[in-house]
Order: C-alpha cells, then structure tokens, then sequence
C-alpha cells in the first residue's frame, strides 16, 4: 500500500534526470489518456473490441509502470517495451478495431512516433522510428485495401471518436511538451546553481571562507598585466594598496592547542580581513596560504591605506 501510495503521488521533479521525469510524464499522460478513452469508450456505445483493445492498452501502460517503479534498475527496457508495444502491437491493433483510416487512431499513432525520439536515443531511435512510420503506412493501406478486416462503426461512432481521439491526442502531447518544458528549465536551474557553486570553490578558500591564491592572483594580473582591456574600473592599479598578513607564532599555536584550534583562529581572522574589504570598490582579501593573507585595498593615499591595515592588525 505504501508503494501504490509512493506511484500516486510522487513529484516528477524529484527523479533525478530529464530523461526520467520524461519517461514518467509520458507514461502517466498516457494512463490517464486510456483511462479516459476506455470511459468515453463505454459512454459512446463503441463496439466491443475497440474498447478492449483500449482497456488493453491500459493495462499493458500500467504493467509497464509498475514494473519501473518496482524495478528501477529496469527502467531503460520499460522505455524500449512501451514504444514497441505501443507502436507495433497495441495502436496496430486499435486502429482496426475503431474504424481505421475513418477514425482519429492515426494520431495516437503521429503521438508514437514522436515516443520514439522521446525515449530511444541514437541510432536505435531512428530505426524504431521508420519501423514505426512503416507500420503506420501499411496499416492505412491495409484498412482500405482490406475494409473487411476494420472493425465496423457507425456515422455517429465515427464522429464521437475522431471527437474525442483528437481531445485525447491533443491533451496528450500538450502536457507531454509543458511537462517537459518544465523539467528542462528546472533542469536548466538545478544545472546553473551547481555551476555556480563550482564557481564558488574555484575562487574561494574552504576554510576561510575568502577568495584563495588562484583569485588573488587572476585579479593581480588583470591589474597589473600587459592587457589593458581586460582591466575595468573597479580592478584599475591606480588608488590601490597591497597588504600581507602573516600570524605570529601559529605553529606553536597548533602545537599548543591543536590544529582543530588553528583552524578557529584562521576563521575569526578572516572573517576580521573579509569585514576590512570593500567590495563595490573592487576591494578583497585572499588566503595565500596557510596561516597569510593578502587584501587588495583601494585608497586615496598610502597613510590612508596604512591607517586601515593597522585598525585591522
């Protein structure tokens, strides 16, 4: 019962790819797409084997998402069965059952090939895809050529379900498409949020929580480097101090006291560097390593820089 409840209220957003969250949408769009085609089914009085082959292709959708669910490690050969099953067995099968080239089958087929670029990547895509489109040919051909094997309807039946095949088929491929939209721009977000993090750690020290020796130095070299251009307004050389901080006596402090201190002391220093630093001035303080730090200062002459070194000191 947990696990029914997991299936039915699990948030697409939560698997962790875009190919996943587009497996699952589009297998649930296409439960619920049956579930309603076997209900309008019974309510429009179509015949006998247009519903079964509908309640077919449910039960075969919800074999498929259950084994997934139960199976993740299974999930690549879920996709793979559901094009298959759907193209070349179940949307065959409907089409002669509900009235051929006469009804609105033929866009749930339009629908299975586009399952086919969805959920079969390469070249195996490709092949299934003009596999697909073969069947489809020849199942038209075959419903005009061969009337007698297409399931008989009705003007009425007819006009009720090329009516509700072309809702079904719409509502289909627009949630499919808005769902996916949407993923892929949550994907798009989770993917900018993590490069900015890896940002982060490519020009900040862990342990200090300032820019490290790799920064300091890019900055110095756009300050006092041969390439002009690449200098702006807030890295300019001109008002601007160097400063180099080294702890007295950390060793014996570590020795002393422990390395876990250390790394407290280094903290409580950096934060007092960090709170020194302007940054809407191009300001920073960097951790040159170990126990040094160097702050780039902006000044308008150098005892107005020292003054500010020695307030921090």
């Amino acid at each position: 019962m947990e696990r029914i409840r997991h299936i039915l209220f699990r948030s697409w957003y939560t698997l962790e790819t875009l190919e996943d969250r587009i497996y699952h949408i589009i297998l649930d769009v296409a439960v619920f797409a049956s579930v309603f085609s076997v209900a309008a089914g019974l309510l429009q009085g179509q015949p006998v084997y247009a519903i079964l082959s509908t309640a077919l292709i449910l039960l075969y959708l919800i074999v498929i998402q259950y084994i997934t669910m139960r199976y993740p490690k299974h999930a690549d050969t879920c996709r793979v069965l559901l094009v298959y099953g759907m193209n070349f067995v179940l949307f065959p099968i409907h089409f002669f059952t509900s009235g051929g080239i006469y009804s609105g089958m033929i866009l749930f087929h339009l629908t299975g090939l586009v399952l086919c670029a969805m959920l079969i990547y390469g070249k195996k895509g490709g092949v299934v895809y003009l596999v697909s489109l073969v069947v489809l040919e020849l199942s038209v051909a075959c419903s005009f050529f061969f009337p007698e094997l297409v399931q008989p309807m009705t003007e009425k039946q007819h006009l009720t379900n090329m009516m509700s095949t072309l809702f079904l088929s719409s509502v289909a491929l627009y949630s499919i498409f808005m769902l996916i939209m949407r993923a892929y721009a949550q994907e798009r977000k989770n993917n900018q949020e993590l490069m900015e993090k890896l940002r982060c750690l490519s020009v900040m020290d862990a342990l200090s929580g300032l820019y490290n020796r790799r920064e300091l130095f890019r900055r110095l070299e756009v300050m006092y480097g041969d390439a002009p251009r690449e200098r702006t307004e807030k890295l300019s050389r001109t008002g601007r101090y160097i400063a180099m901080f080294d702890v007295d006596n950390f060793k014996t402090l570590n020795d002393t006291y422990g390395h876990s201190f250390g790394d407290k002391v280094l903290v409580a220093i950096s934060k007092e560097l960090n709170d020194m630093a302007r940054p809407e001035k191009g300001e920073l303080a960097a951790r040159y390593g170990g126990e040094e730090f160097v702050s780039i200062l902006s000044a308008d002459s150098l005892d107005e820089a020292r003054s500010r070194v020695e307030e921090t000191r």
